[in-house]
C-alpha cells in the first residue's frame, strides 16, 4: 500500500475558508479578505506585491511523506507542486472565467455539465454468495442445525433455504447501487445552496493532483477520513468530483438506513453494515461477517475505491480516536491474499471552526446517548447554522474566520506495504499487528495534519494558560505566540490576520456561554474568563482539545521533570523563588513513558515507525536547548556535542573517541539536570506545558481511586461507569480538583479501557451483561496504588 502527499501556498481570492489538505500530509494555503470586490481581486493578480502582509501567510508543507514511504515520495512529489496553492470549490466561477456569456452566467451549471460521469459501478452480489468464503460460512452456520435434523432430508433443505434467502437479504440490505447521475446532480445541488451555509470549503491543488495522478494508476483507493460531522459523509466524494475522480464506496452505519434516505445514499455510494456485526453478545456472526468481508474484497479486486471512518464513530472530544481496524483488516487480508497488487491508503482530516452537529455534552455528563436518526442530524447541522447566522452577523476582516468554515485535509498514503504484508506468512499476529500500525499511522498522520482554527486556539489557551482570565490584548499576544509554537513544530494553522481581529472573531463564534466578558474601567481593556462549569467547559475542550494533540508528548515529559524535581503545579504560580532542582535524565524519561502507557487510549503520540524513547531523549534535549532544563557537569565533550541530538548520537560520539560504551552508558543516564524555576518565563513554560494534559491524568487519577474503592468484587459495568461519572462530578462540585474537564465521561471510560489493557481489571460478557472486576494478579492492585500516588503527585 503506498502513500500520496502535496503542498503549495498562494493566494486565496473570495471567500477564503475552509483550508484543506490532501494525501501526503502536505499542505499550505493563503487566505484573503471574502468582501474583496472584483476589481481589487485583478489587481492583486496582477501586482501581488500590494497585499496586505497580514494576508501573504505562507504555511508549513503539511503532507510530507514519513520517512518509512520513501517510494510514494519519489512517486508524488515534485517541487513545482509547492506553487499551486489552494482552491474554494464552492467558487466555480474561476473555473469558468473563460468560457461563454451563458456558461458564466449560469456557471454552477456549466460547471456540472462539463465533468465526466462515471458509468460503470459493478454490481458483485451474486458474486459474493458464491464465493468459497460465504459458503464455507453457509455451512458453518448450518452444521449445528443440521446435526439436530440429521435424517430428516426435507427438513435439512428448508433449513438451508432459508440461510440461502437470508444471506440474499443481506448483501441486498448491504450494497451500494452507484448512480454517477445522481452524484453529479447531488454535487451540482451542494456547489448551488453548500455555500449558503458554508463560505468555503478549501482544497489542495497539489494534493488533488496527486490523489488525482494515484487514482489514474489503477489501483484501488481507500480513503480514511476521521469523523467529526456528518457532513463527513458527503464531502470526500463532493471534492473527488471536482477533480474528476471515481467516486469510493462509502461504508456508513446502518442507523441511517432510513426509507428513502437508503436509496439517496445507495446511489452515492453508501453501503450499510451493522453497528456491531454480531447481534448475540459473546457469539461471532459469521454468516454477516463473511458476506462483509467478501463484499469489500470483491470491490478491490474489480478496482473499486472505498472510504470509511477508521475511529468508528464520530469524535466526542474532539481529538482523534484510537482507530479501529476491523475493515481496514479486509484490505491488508486483500493483499495478503493477493486479492489486489497493491492500494494506496488516504488519511483525511476535517477541521470545523464551529461544531455544527451540537456538542457532546450530554454524553459526557454521563447521560444515555440520543439516537441518531438522519433527521435529527440534518436538522442539528441547520439549526446549528441558522443561530450562526442570526447571533453572529458580523463579518471579520479576516477571510480564513468565517461562519461554518470547515477544513479539510487528506493526509498521507503509505509506501509499498505489499511485500512486508505477504511476508508475514499467515501469521495471524503479524497480520494484527500490522492492521494496527497502518492504522495508528493513519490517524497520527491525519491529527497532526489537522490545522488548528481560531476558535481551537482560543479555548486551547483559556483552558492551560489563562483559566483565571485575561484581557484581550495579552490574549492576543498569546494567539500569535502559539502560532509560532505550532509553525516550530512544523504544524499549520487554518486562519491568517492580525490577532485582535482573529480573537473578536472568535468571541462571536464561541459565544456567551463558553466566554464571559468584563471591561475593567482601570485598564481600559476587555478582560475575557472561561466558563469551567459543567457542561460548559465539555464544550469549551472539545474545541481546545485539537491544539491538545500537538502537545501532548512535550506536555508528558514537562510532568515527568515536575514529578523528579518534586515540584507542584500550584508552586509554579507562586512569585516566590523555588529551591535548585535536580533531576537524572533517565529517571525523567522512565517516568514519562510510564505516563505515556497510563494514558495509551489517549493520543497516538508517535508513528508506529518510530521509538518512543528515542523521542522523548529528543525532546529532553530541546528542553536543555530552550533553557529549561540545564546540564549540571558539562565538563565532558560529550555534554557539549550530545545537544539537541538524540541517544544515537551519544553511540557514535562515543565510537569516534574510543569510549568504553558502559561507561558512557552510565554517565549518559545518570546525568544530572538542573530545572531552571527561578526563571520566569521557564516557570510559566512548564506550568503551561503541565495543564496541557493535566485533565487527562486527573480522570485517570479519579477512576483510579474510584476502581481501589468500589471495584471490591465485581459488577456491571454500565452501573459501575454511572456510579464513576456521579463520583467524579461530586468531585468537581466540592473543588477537589484542579480541572473541571476531567470529569468528562468519554476521558474516564478510556481510563478504564487502559486499566484494562494493563490486565488491572478484567471484563467480561455473561448473559448479555458486561461485567467488571479487580484483575486476581498478585500485584494489580499494587500497581493501581501506585499509579494513584503518581497521578496524584502530577496535578497537585
Amino acid at each position: 500500500m503506498r502513500m500520496l502527499g502535496g503542498n503549495g501556498p498562494q493566494p486565496q481570492f473570495k471567500k477564503a475558508q475552509p483550508q484543506r489538505r490532501l494525501l501526503r500530509k502536505r499542505t499550505t494555503q493563503v487566505d484573503l479578505e471574502k468582501q474583496i470586490d472584483i476589481q481589487t481581486i485583478c489587481a492583486f493578480k496582477m501586482a501581488p506585491s500590494f497585499q496586505p502582509d497580514h494576508f501573504m501567510t505562507k504555511r508549513p508543507l503539511m503532507g510530507a511523506c514519513c520517512a518509512c514511504m520513501p517510494l510514494s515520495k519519489s512517486d508524488f512529489v515534485r517541487p513545482e507542486l509547492r506553487e499551486l496553492g489552494m482552491r474554494n470549490i464552492l467558487d466555480v466561477r474561476t473555473e469558468m472565467a473563460n468560457t461563454g456569456y451563458m456558461s458564466r452566467w449560469f456557471a454552477d451549471e456549466a460547471y456540472a455539465l462539463r465533468r465526466p460521469l462515471f458509468y460503470t459501478y459493478p454490481d458483485v452480489s451474486m458474486s459474493v454468495l458464491r464465493s468459497p468464503r460465504v459458503l464455507n460460512a453457509i455451512e458453518q452456520t448450518a452444521s449445528q442445525e443440521i446435526q439436530i435434523l440429521q435424517g430428516d432430508e426435507a427438513a435439512m433443505q428448508r433449513h438451508l433455504s432459508v440461510i440461502q434467502k437470508h444471506c440474499i437479504y443481506t448483501i441486498n440490505k448491504m450494497k451500494a447501487s452507484v448512480s454517477s447521475v445522481f452524484i453529479k446532480i447531488t454535487a451540482w445541488f451542494l456547489t448551488k445552496f453548500l455555500s449558503k451555509f458554508l463560505r468555503s470549503v478549501q482544497v489542495c491543488r497539489a494534493q488533488m493532483l496527486m490523489v488525482k495522478q494515484a487514482s489514474e494508476k489503477g489501483v484501488p483507493m481507500i480513503y480514511l477520513p476521521l469523523h467529526r460531522s456528518h457532513l463527513d459523509y458527503i464531502l470526500v466524494t463532493y471534492i473527488l468530483w471536482h477533480y474528476d475522480i471515481r467516486a469510493p464506496y462509502v461504508a456508513a452505519g446502518d442507523n441511517m438506513d432510513i426509507p428513502f434516505f437508503n436509496v439517496l445514499m445507495r446511489w452515492l455510494g453508501g453501503f450499510f453494515i451493522r453497528r456491531r456485526l454480531d447481534t448475540k453478545t459473546g457469539q461471532k456472526d459469521f454468516l454477516y461477517r463473511a458476506i462483509l468481508h467478501e463484499y469489500m474484497t470483491k470491490l478491490l479486486s474489480n478496482g473499486e475505491g472505498l472510504e470509511f471512518f477508521i475511529e468508528g464513530g464520530r469524535t466526542r472530544t474532539g481529538k482523534a480516536v484510537i482507530p479501529k481496524g476491523g475493515l481496514l483488516s479486509v484490505v491488508v487480508e486483500a493483499c495478503n491474499e493477493e486479492e489486489i497488487s497493491d492500494a494506496y491508503i488516504v488519511p483525511i482530516t476535517f477541521s470545523y471552526e464551529k461544531i455544527i452537529d451540537g456538542n457532546y455534552s450530554r454524553e459526557q455528563m454521563g447521560q444515555g446517548k440520543v439516537k441518531e436518526t438522519f433527521f435529527g442530524a440534518v436538522n442539528a447541522i441547520f439549526r446549528e447554522f441558522l443561530l450562526q447566522a442570526k447571533s453572529n452577523p458580523y463579518q471579520p476582516l479576516t477571510a480564513p474566520t468565517t461562519p461554518g468554515r470547515l477544513q479539510l485535509d487528506y493526509g498521507t498514503s503509505y509506501p509499498n506495504f505489499s511485500q512486508t504484508l505477504l511476508s508475514t506468512n499467515g501469521d495471524a499476529e503479524k497480520t494484527r499487528m500490522m492492521v494496527k500500525a497502518l492504522a495508528d499511522h493513519t490517524v497520527y498522520t491525519s491529527d497532526h495534519s489537522t490545522a488548528p482554527m481560531a476558535t481551537h486556539l482560543v479555548a486551547f489557551l483559556l483552558l492551560t494558560k489563562y483559566r483565571q482570565g485575561v484581557y484581550t490584548r495579552e490574549l492576543s499576544k498569546a494567539i500569535q505566540w502559539l502560532v509560532r509554537e505550532l509553525q516550530a513544530l512544523q504544524r499549520d494553522v487554518g486562519f491568517c490576520g492580525r490577532s485582535e481581529d482573529v480573537l473578536l472573531y472568535v468571541q462571536t463564534l464561541l459565544g456567551d456561554r463558553l466566554i464571559t466578558k468584563k471591561w475593567n474601567e482601570e485598564d481600559n481593556d476587555l478582560k475575557l474568563f472561561p466558563n469551567l462549569t459543567l457542561p460548559a467547559v465539555f464544550e469549551l475542550s472539545y474545541y481546545g482539545n485539537l491544539v491538545t494533540t500537538h502537545f501532548a508528548l512535550e506536555s508528558i515529559l514537562a510532568v515527568a521533570v515536575l514529578l523528579e524535581a518534586d515540584i507542584s503545579l500550584f508552586n509554579l504560580l507562586t512569585a516566590a523563588p523555588l529551591r535548585d532542582a535536580k533531576v537524572f535524565r533517565e529517571k525523567v524519561i522512565e517516568v514519562a513513558e510510564e505516563i505515556c502507557m497510563i494514558v495509551h487510549n489517549e493520543f497516538i503520540f508517535i508513528p508506529p515507525c518510530e521509538n518512543l524513547n528515542s523521542a522523548l531523549v529528543g525532546m529532553l534535549e530541546s528542553f536543555i536547548t530552550k533553557e529549561i532544563l540545564s546540564v549540571e557537569d558539562d565538563t565532558k565533550v560529550s555534554d557539549l556535542l550530545f545537544a539537541g541530538k538524540d541517544r544515537r548520537w551519544a553511540d557514535r560520539l562515543a565510537l569516534v573517541l574510543d569510549v568504553d560504551e558502559e561507561e558512557n552508558d552510565g554517565y549518559y543516564s545518570e546525568q544530572t539536570l538542573l530545572v531552571n524555576v527561578n526563571s520566569q518565563d521557564r516557570r510559566e513554560r512548564l506550568h503551561f506545558l503541565a495543564s496541557v494534559i493535566g485533565p487527562f491524568l486527573e480522570s485517570y487519577l479519579t477512576a483510579a481511586k474510584f476502581t481501589l474503592q468500589e471495584l471490591i468484587a465485581e459488577q456491571p459495568e454500565e452501573e459501575f461507569m454511572s456510579s464513576l461519572g456521579q463520583f467524579a462530578r461530586k468531585r468537581v462540585e466540592d473543588g477537589l480538583t484542579l480541572f473541571s474537564e476531567s470529569c468528562a465521561m468519554m476521558t474516564l471510560k478510556s481510563a478504564m479501557k487502559s486499566f484494562q489493557d494493563l490486565e488491572l481489571v478484567y471484563c467480561y460478557n455473561n448473559a448479555n451483561l458486561t461485567m467488571i472486576g479487580m484483575s486476581m494478579q498478585m500485584d494489580s492492585k499494587n500497581t493501581l496504588e501506585h499509579y494513584c500516588t503518581l497521578l496524584e503527585s502530577a496535578v497537585s
